[in-house]
């Protein structure tokens, strides 16, 4: 019997050898496991501490970027400061500090802008503003326009203003002071001719009586003031009423005009005219309001006569601005013109260039046009959180006290000077027309402010076409 070919593997012998010899044949299979495995592992294990590596290496830039982070805390200059828990917790303890402040600062500024200023007619049934349907249209303009004349009649007790005695009224006066004086001290007759003595003694007995009953009328007021220099807007009630959006311009326009006596009176605390520093309020002009035009301020203007600063367009039939002849009526238009405008030459002269108001010696500009208003350097421009509207007070007041005049304008509510003329004042003369100033230097004062009023509170009951005007977005 032949034998077969190739390997005869037993294996029964095989097991039982692998049996005896297990240690063996264990590191064998280890040995082989390695060879083969040990390189595909190390190259996972090699990516995977590389990896670490990597991710490791992140982790300290960015510790390290935190230790030297720009942290920025508002109303504070920026400092480099390692980030943690706390610090955080201290950023949003500053930060919720701030905020409140913030809040409290808005709040605050809105109260010292508004004061006691209220929207006439805001409130059913008799509601005006914003938007009035034809019925109220019918009767609620002419009892605003009551309404409105009675708040402008309470500015004169505020400031305790008063006028000079009437020239009639003193004349009356002196001449009943005459006959006696005749009579009593010269022994003669009312109508008798006098001698050069006599007539010298009457003369200066009359002078010192009419002196003193000036000096007793500025006594019993705190500012000359006559109600025409407020130029209370007026219409014919007979005629159709004014727009909606007219007569808020006209509450608008009042309460700058409250805004400008109320600083009046808080700067002059109810002294007589003999002590206050401002001692006649002359006129004042407000420009820059929508809807309306401007007042007109020009050299007819110093007296403060005059109508006041609506004109009604041409196709208007509601009646016009009161007041009467002077100023306040005529063409339509800002304020007057800048220092150097219509109320006198420029500070460096009547040729000077430079900007509108001031001097200068520019080669080109000249005078500014008439009606213009100064240049303001304050930047500031009517925006989404308020309007800015301008005001020319012209006065006059106490020479030595206008730093204390200006401070005054300045602390009352968001004024700003924007330009400024002094001019003296003739106290001689200022008796001829039955103005008493007291004992002070005096100056006349003209001045041109800023007046911000923040929309927070006044663009809730105001009409769409003033929005519009002043390009206010309903879109909340």
């Amino acid at each position: 019997m032949s034998k077969k070919k190739g390997l005869d593997i037993d294996v029964q012998k095989i097991l039982a050898w692998c049996k005896t010899n297990i240690v063996l044949v264990i590191l064998i299979l280890v040995s082989v496991g390695a060879i083969v495995g040990l390189p595909q592992l190390g190259a996972g294990w090699t990516q995977e501490l590389e990896d670490s590596l990597s991710e490791r290496a992140k982790n300290f830039k960015t510790m390290d970027d935190l230790m030297k982070t720009q942290v920025e805390v508002p109303g504070m200059a920026p400092a480099k400061a390692t980030v943690n828990q706390a610090l955080l917790d201290e950023y949003i303890a500053i930060t919720s500090s701030l905020r409140g402040d913030a809040e409290l600062v808005v709040t605050e500024a809105t109260v010292m802008n508004r004061k006691n200023y209220e929207v006439l007619f805001s409130e059913a049934p008799d509601q005006l503003f914003p938007a009035p349907n034809d019925d109220q249209m019918q009767t609620l303009p002419q009892k605003f326009y009551v309404e409105l004349q009675g708040e402008y009649s309470s500015l004169l007790p505020l400031v305790h203003a008063g006028s000079p005695i009437d020239n009639a009224e003193l004349a009356s006066y002196l001449e009943d002071e005459r006959v006696r004086f005749m009579e009593v001290n010269l022994s003669t007759r009312h109508d008798t001719q006098l001698t050069k003595e006599q007539r010298k003694n009457l003369e200066e007995h009359l002078s010192k009586l009419r002196l003193a009953r000036l000096r007793a009328n500025a006594e019993d007021i705190s500012i000359y003031l006559d109600a025409a220099a407020l130029r209370v807007p007026a219409f014919d009630t007979t005629k159709k009423s004014p727009p909606v959006e007219h007569l808020f311009a006209w509450q608008w326009r009042y309460w700058v005009m409250a805004d400008t006596l109320g600083a009046v009176a808080v700067i002059n605390e109810a002294q007589s005219v003999l002590t206050s520093p401002i001692k006649h309020v002359v006129s004042i002009s407000i420009a820059e309001l929508p809807i309306i035009p401007g007042d007109v301020f020009d050299d007819t203007d110093n007296r403060g006569s005059g109508g006041g600063g609506y004109i009604p367009p041409d196709d208007g039939d509601w009646g016009d601005f009161g007041g009467g002849s002077g100023s306040g009526g005529g063409d339509s238009g800002p304020i007057g013109g800048p220092i150097g405008g219509p109320i006198g030459g420029p500070i460096g002269g009547g040729d000077a260039g430079g900007r509108p108001g001031g001097g200068g010696s520019g080669d080109s500009g000249g005078k500014p046009e008439p009606g213009a208003m100064p240049d303001s350097f304050s930047g500031r421009a009517t925006n989404p959180m308020y309007d800015v509207l301008k005001v020319r007070l012209q006065c006059i007041c106490d020479t030595q006290r206008i730093p204390e005049i200006l401070d005054g304008f300045a602390q009352y509510n968001f004024l700003t000077i924007i330009d400024l003329d002094l001019r003296p004042v003739d106290k001689f003369d200022a008796l001829a027309s039955g103005f008493d100033y007291g004992p002070a230097f005096v100056s006349q004062l003209t001045l041109v402010f800023e007046s911000i009023w923040l929309r927070s509170w006044t663009t809730e009951f105001m009409p769409e076409a003033v929005k519009k005007a002043l390009s206010i977005s309903n879109e909340k």
